[in-house]
């Protein structure tokens, strides 16, 4: 045996030999490098683990192999990350024999035990209640109010996040306040040290408080520490590079006497610095534990010999890593594929028609993942799936219209066409947070009621309703202004009209003041509604903010989608890590989207941006695809795009670029007239098909002159098909060349009046 006396002595013949007869099947299917720490048992143990390699079969199989040699379960510890993940893994283990007194848990699961023990040391009831993100901002909120903080101006959520992460570098109110500098960091001082005499008062912990609790306990009272490292004399610990400074300090602590501790992750992986997570704590175990043992799992089950030569090619460029090459058994596989599209519209279409052909030659829409830096950029994604009629599923997400900022402007919107919107007018009376509370919106309400009339009339006679104070009647009158400024804008084109709504709201402040990495992401969103905006003007000649959020409407019914059915997945790369796809498609491979523009200023950043690409990468089993633009739109303007530096790491020999540039949507250089698809193509296999019915003339012709438009050959009663309003019959044709319209009724957005240079009708036969 090469378990120390002492674990021998507390194990009875009938648990050692009940585990030694099961030994065999616990190896009988592991790589000699798999199997190398499966059976590490004493002192340190780091396995770097490449993606793909089999990382929790070792965990596992490592688990049962201690157990099968004399260990008791009692004496063993495994952490992950997520409930899911301790789950899994605990059913994995069950496969070997039963594992009682076994702690499978998160830190924060594995914490609150603890002080469910042991919090009475520190004047806490066993009974402590944990306060979840709702309830910390809400006392937040009244720690403010208590201050005389006004909300407008301290958005409490960004308290809440400076406070949390103060708390998972074990900074205390007190060296929080002395460390401060700044108006800004004085006053979460002042709330935090309030927040936190305020949790004990009501016998509360919130999240980081469990491992900030147990931390204060193993270091006040050494008798704790020493019961729980004879406990834990075993420790594994899963995605170690995900850990933080507040974790990290927890699992010193535990593993300080037997050092039996063995972690596994891929530094590689480590994409998670923005909420906390610090590379070193993988980087430096060595020199945390001098006599580690040092295991790389670098066989790659997953993906193909080409998608792992692309990962490795791509993750080599970062220095700040731990050297290890994957390699597979697997087949040499198909070729990455890069696609240059014109914009982010013939990205989006060229996808869809690329996912229709996968899923026709067999492939469930399923097992096909479109991944994106941002969220903002599955907006397009969003109607090229619909128009092709590919049902879809947004992971850790929701669709683009129904996001909390989209909803918000489009709040305001509505009450520019109809401002006795009541569920509008809620929506956006107090958002951005102007001090107009619950209590007087319902006083409001009442008596909008009471004189039967809407609640848009009771703020504008608000002077005439005694039961509003005169503080809120001024906040009232102030929204009431807001409201018929945003009315008078003359009503088209709709993205001046959306423009004039975030500015007069001071709606990108708002959203920035809720904290760095969430308000990146919103403000991207709110920026993407201005194109959807900017585009419905150039499509339709008549455009009017009543079509607009018609449209909006009708591209975010998604009840023609059968429930249940087969979905192609979209995720962000954050949400893509741990998961795996036969097809994976890559969007937005440009400077400023991967890497993300805020992190062009720092070498680290660029290399975590590295970092989540190769994460992405490595989610491909089968195929791999990889698509940027040569222009896209932003925020209303069309900006000039460079491929992402990612593709040029990448090896020429292994890859197969395909040109669709040429493919032009909805916009040229200027935005001002239409270009037309084109037959001229570097790889030309697949059928082009036009928006317009065309003679032999060479297409290319016409995208410069405009005269090519006497071609088109739409007449009153043909069927017809529309991106977006779906099949329709033309009632009528109007006007000639450039200025050639129709109008339409489409079964389901009744009647429209389109532009033809602009609309991508098609005839149905």
């Amino acid at each position: 045996m090469l378990v120390c006396g002492k674990i021998i002595q507390c194990i009875s013949v009938k648990i050692r030999g009940e585990f030694q007869k099961i030994s065999m099947p616990i190896l009988n299917d592991v790589t000699d490098k798999q199997r190398e720490a499966i059976t590490h048992i004493e002192g340190p143990l780091l396995v770097v683990a490449g993606a793909g390699s089999g990382k929790t079969r070792v965990i596992t199989r490592r688990i049962g192999y201690l157990m099968s040699q004399g260990v008791n379960p009692y004496n063993i510890l495994a952490i992950t990350f997520t409930n899911k993940a301790s789950d899994e893994m605990s059913e994995r283990v069950k496969q070997f024999s039963s594992h009682k007194g076994l702690w499978v848990s998160t830190f924060h699961k594995m914490c609150s035990r603890i002080l469910r023990s042991n919090i009475d040391r520190l004047g806490y009831s066993k009974d402590f209640v944990i306060y979840d993100t709702t309830d910390q901002l809400n006392r937040v909120k009244s720690v403010m109010a208590e201050l005389k903080l006004d909300t407008a101006q301290w958005k409490p959520s960004t308290i809440v996040s400076s406070i949390s992460n103060a708390k998972n570098k074990l900074i205390s109110p007190e060296v929080f306040a002395s460390d401060g500098s700044g108006y800004f960091q004085r006053n979460v001082a002042q709330i935090y040290k309030k927040y936190q005499t305020l949790l004990k008062v009501n016998n509360a912990l919130d999240f980081d408080d469990l491992l900030i609790k147990t931390i204060e306990i193993f270091r006040a009272y050494p008798d704790v520490l020493e019961m729980y490292r004879d406990k834990f004399r075993f420790i594994l610990i899963d995605e170690y590079q995900d850990t933080n400074y507040a974790q990290y300090t927890i699992t010193r602590l535990l593993a300080d006497k037997y050092r039996n501790i063995c972690v596994t992750g891929d530094p590689d992986q480590s994409i998670y610095g923005w909420r906390g997570a610090d590379i070193r704590n993988i980087m430096d175990f060595e020199k945390d534990y001098p006599d580690a043992k040092v295991v790389l799992l670098e066989q790659n089950y997953r993906s193909t010999k080409h998608i792992l030569h692309a990962a490795s090619s791509v993750i080599q460029q970062n220095r700040y890593r731990k050297q290890k090459t994957l390699w597979t058994e697997n087949m040499q596989g198909e070729k990455i594929k890069i696609i240059y599209c014109e914009n982010e519209h013939g990205e989006a279409d060229e996808i869809a028609r690329l996912i229709k052909e996968i899923n026709n030659k067999g492939v469930k829409y399923s097992g096909i993942a479109l991944f994106y830096r941002t969220n903002a950029q599955s907006r397009v994604l969003e109607i090229y799936l619909r128009n092709h009629g590919i049902p879809y599923t947004i992971i850790g997400g929701v669709e683009f219209y129904q996001r909390k900022e989209i909803k918000d402007i489009l709040s305001y919107l509505r009450l520019c066409v109809n401002p006795r919107d009541e569920m509008a007018l809620e929506r956006v009376i107090n958002t951005p947070t102007r001090g107009i509370g619950n209590i007087t919106v319902k006083k409001l309400k009442d008596w909008a009621k009471k004189n039967d009339t809407s609640l848009f009339n009771a703020i504008r006679q608000v002077d005439s309703i005694s039961e509003v104070s005169n503080k809120s009647a001024q906040l009232i009158k102030r929204f009431y202004v807001l409201i018929s400024t945003i009315q008078g804008v003359p009503k088209s084109p709709v993205e001046d009209i959306i423009k004039k709504v975030i500015e007069e709201t001071r709606y990108i402040e708002f959203l920035r003041e809720a904290g760095e990495k969430e308000s990146e992401d919103r403000i991207a969103n709110v920026g993407e509604l201005v194109n959807a905006a900017h585009e419905y003007d150039m499509v339709y000649s008549e455009s009017n903010l009543q079509g607009f959020l018609e449209e909006v409407t009708l591209v975010s019914d998604v009840d023609e989608l059968e429930d249940g059915a087969e979905s192609v997945t979209l995720m962000t790369l954050h949400t893509a890590k741990g998961l795996e796809f036969p097809i994976v498609f890559i969007t937005g491979m440009e400077e400023g989207l991967l890497p993300h523009s805020e992190s062009k200023h720092s070498d680290e950043e660029i290399e975590e941006e590295r970092r989540l690409c190769y994460v992405g990468i490595t989610r491909a089993m089968r195929e791999l695809f990889l698509t940027h633009t040569r222009r896209r739109m932003r925020n209303g303007q069309i900006n000039p795009c460079n491929p992402s530096r990612f593709l040029d790491e990448i090896p020429k020999e292994i890859l197969d670029e395909i040109d669709k540039t040429n493919r032009n949507y909805l916009y040229d250089n200027y935005g001002a007239k239409p270009l037309y698809s084109t037959m001229s193509e570097n790889n030309a296999t697949s059928k082009t098909t036009f928006n317009f019915d065309l003679d032999d003339t060479d297409v290319s012709d016409l995208a410069s002159d405009m005269s090519g438009e006497d071609s088109v050959s739409f007449s009153g009663g043909e069927v017809v098909s529309h991106p977006i309003f779906g099949i329709g019959r033309i009632l009528e044709v109007c006007g000639c060349k450039e200025k050639a319209s129709v109008k339409v009724r489409f079964n389901v957005g009744g009647v429209k009046h389109l532009m033809l240079a602009y609309a991508k009708l098609e005839k149905v036969k």
